[in-house]
């Protein structure tokens, strides 16, 4: 009594796909669907406040609107304020808090963070991998032809 692999042709293809992984491609739309889902959470925590003209330069954007991803070559993405208008470092010192100076550089009180950023990730660790998962997944079931 033999046993055989009906289609064997067919079941090598898929083990070749799967055996494989996952492409560049996939893995930047799983990872960008992540960081969807982290800046999702994350916008609502970001503290709004009014624009307001610096040293003769007016804010045209809000650091809830200023979130970026950055995709790399490898299909990673980053999540992260833009560099434009220094909203990176404006986020750093409201997230983390700042030793308050005035002009004569004495020390004053302390400013305390608000802290967004690790707050976000710990509210995002289950949802954001939850979305990667469901994008992987589906990818997979592509690569097995369902």
């Amino acid at each position: 009594m033999t046993k055989e692999i009906r289609n064997a042709a067919s079941f090598e293809h898929i083990l070749d796909e799967m055996a494989s992984g996952f492409g560049r491609d996939a893995r930047l739309e799983a990872n960008k669907a992540g960081a969807d889902e982290f800046i999702k959470i994350m916008k609502p925590k970001v503290p709004v406040g009014e624009l307001r003209n610096v040293h003769g330069h007016a804010e045209k954007t809000h650091l809830r609107d200023s979130l970026v991803e950055v995709e790399h070559p490898n299909g990673a993405v980053s999540t992260g304020f833009t560099a434009k208008d220094e909203k990176g470092y404006v986020g750093r010192l409201q997230n983390d808090g700042w030793d308050a100076t005035d002009r004569n550089g004495r020390k004053h009180k302390h400013v305390p963070g608000k802290h967004f950023w690790e707050d976000t990730q710990r509210e995002a660790k289950g949802k954001v991998g939850q979305a990667v998962v469901k994008h992987l997944k589906s990818a997979m079931d592509e690569k097995v032809g369902k």
